[in-house]
């Protein structure tokens, strides 16, 4: 005899429950929902990147506080060829990184609102994917330029500051460089 259907939901819920509770991950850290000032380090780098589907470009945001929460840096621009959100808020971090050592700072916390970025920044695992080299080349810089490097995620809350700002970068024109002197 076959089992009416909300026997059947409620047997397959109880299954999915029952595996999730044996062999689901641990719980994640908790995300901060709004910004915290850095337990660390003198500054804390906010970092955002935004992309459109359909565009070639994408915006970078990068903000500098201190402790007290002051806004020592702030810089945006737009980087051409860039094809996907991953691709952006790497590039994103990347000009962090290069901001970071430009300012002289030598202990660093670094927040993006991506995950994935984090994860990919993670010192003690090589990276595989198509931006390896892009990755592997913040990481070397990261080592090289820095005493202290702590990489978070955060909520978009926690970091709305670089989230507006890229925001307004997005749209701006591209920078256009001038020739480069030939040489004789």
């Amino acid at each position: 005899m076959p089992l009416a259907a909300d026997t059947v939901a409620r047997h397959t819920r109880s299954s999915v429950l029952e595996f999730l509770e044996i062999f689901g991950k641990p719980a994640d850290k908790p995300v901060p929902d709004k910004w915290r000032p850095p337990s660390q380090a003198d500054y804390k780098i906010n970092v955002d990147g935004s992309f459109v589907p359909g565009q070639n470009h994408a915006g970078w945001g990068v903000v500098v506080r201190t402790k007290d929460g002051n806004l020592a840096f702030a810089r945006a621009g737009r980087q051409e060829h860039i094809t996907n959100p991953f691709a952006a808020e790497i590039s994103a971090m990347s000009h962090a990184v290069h901001i970071a050592a430009d300012l002289g700072i030598v202990r660093v916390e670094l927040e993006t609102d991506s995950q994935l970025v984090a994860e990919a920044l993670d010192m003690q695992k090589v990276d595989s994917s198509t931006y390896a080299a892009v990755i592997e080349d913040i990481k070397y810089h990261l080592k090289l330029w820095f005493s202290k490097v702590t990489i978070s995620a955060c909520r978009r809350s926690a970091n709305s500051v670089a989230h507006e700002l890229v925001n307004i970068s997005r749209v701006c024109e591209p920078c256009i460089l001038g020739d480069l002197p030939k040489n004789s």
